[in-house]
């Protein structure tokens, strides 16, 4: 296990263990002895997927070694028995949850047994439950097989499952004790909310076929922060494309609003890159001001929070999307949705790929935007979400928790 807050060069390490990075100076790397054939998990999951369907993802990795078409065959059926998610192999990766393509993407690197398996945050999607089964998968196939696995992690909870652990810095690298204490957020409170939330019936069905999200009621009335928790695959990402406007094909109703109007609505997709596509952040940031939805008197501001997460607006302002690197990305866009003027934020996994000191910084952001805005948040992260948000929606079971703690009394 190599633990490093989000920034130390954890991924430039992994790239450089996989042969995919030579363009370092700043370091020397030498490997004295290596398995023959070592398979990386990425940290952005659709890195990994090479395939336009799951069939030809599943397949991909069994034909790169075998030359005998019924011994892919039989791969991939092996495979496909271990994928509960995987009805329809034409179905493109793309549908598929962010969690669900980490466990794709582990199982595809599992079937060709390698003797070396690299993993750059690569089960950050999961929930705690689905990530203690991977793990226990993990061990079952260190004890058959013999391997070796480096995982590289910015959580700081992941250390529990590691035979010896390592922290990286960016001066030092050094095994650490793995019994190194979880830390607690800092509670905060902030005013009562006015968003309202009626769902009735709600359900979406992918290309009318596979059941997403299967007859959602729910009633939530004066909140402040909303957050959504849930198994991986049972319809997290489907309710925040729902609620921004981005999934219109659904049956059901929903009634969306804060203090009794429709609100202006800001999201972040769980894949930033794909949300802005082509766009630069820079061009991102102009689009704001031009539509009106930033004051242009508070984009120092923002661009000031940028440096506290270390973010280097210059070095990211023109780089494509794709081309910044992934947390970076992600919390640049958190910080210039929460000086503009929407009145809603919707925030899928805001804390992937981030390490506890950005996290608590996140926090301290949302609260303090909080005072004036709503928020929904989407997340794995039971931990973060407990923590800011005032009534939390557990969708596995349809049930609503309750956070009064965190709302500031009304004078």
């Amino acid at each position: 296990m190599i633990f490093g807050e989000s920034g130390v060069g954890k991924s430039i390490f992994f790239q450089k263990l996989c042969g995919m990075y030579t363009e370092i100076r700043n370091f020397d790397l030498k490997i004295h002895e290596k398995p023959t054939r070592t398979i990386p998990v990425f940290q952005n999951p659709e890195s990994q997927i090479v395939s336009s369907t799951l069939d030809g993802e599943l397949a991909f990795s069994p034909e790169c070694i075998f030359s005998n078409p019924s011994e892919v065959t039989y791969f991939v059926d092996e495979i496909k028995n271990k994928l509960d998610f995987i009805d329809d192999g034409s179905r493109h990766p793309v549908t598929l949850s962010g969690g669900e393509k980490e466990l794709l993407n582990l199982t595809t690197a599992l079937s060709v047994k390698p003797g070396l398996i690299i993993i750059d945050d690569g089960l950050s999607f999961l929930n705690n439950k689905a990530k203690k089964d991977q793990v226990k998968r993990l061990d079952n196939y260190i004890k058959d097989t013999g391997s070796i696995i480096l995982w590289f992690t910015s959580d700081i909870s992941d250390l529990k499952f590691g035979d010896s652990v390592w922290e990286l810095t960016l001066d030092s690298f050094t095994e650490i004790t793995k019994s190194k204490s979880l830390p607690k957020y800092q509670r905060n409170n902030y005013p009562a909310g006015k968003l309202r939330l009626i769902v009735n019936h709600l359900t979406y069905f992918y290309d009318h076929k596979r059941t997403i999200l299967n007859d959602l009621s729910i009633e939530i009335l004066e909140t402040r922060c909303f957050g959504i928790i849930g198994a991986n695959g049972s319809g997290k990402t489907t309710i925040a494309g729902i609620f921004s406007g981005i999934l219109p094909d659904y049956s059901g109703e929903f009634q969306l609003e804060i203090d009794g109007e429709s609100p202006s609505i800001g999201y972040l997709n769980q894949f930033p890159e794909k949300m802005l596509g082509t766009v630069t952040l820079g061009e991102f940031l102009l689009d704001l001001q031009h539509f009106g939805k930033l004051n242009p008197l508070l984009v120092n501001q923002a661009l000031n929070m940028m440096n506290d997460y270390q973010i280097n607006w210059k070095i990211i302002e023109h780089k494509p999307a794709f081309d910044v690197q992934w947390t970076a990305l992600r919390l640049a866009i958190i910080i210039l949705l929460g000086c503009s003027n929407y009145e809603l934020i919707i925030l899928d996994e805001p804390t992937f790929g981030l390490g506890w000191r950005q996290k608590q910084t996140l926090a301290r952001f949302i609260n303090k935007i909080l005072n004036k805005k709503h928020c929904i948040i989407i997340s794995h992260d039971e931990q973060f979400i407990n923590s800011i948000c005032d009534k939390v929606l557990e969708l596995d079971t349809k049930s609503i928790m309750q956070n009064p703690d965190l709302v500031r009394e009304q004078r």
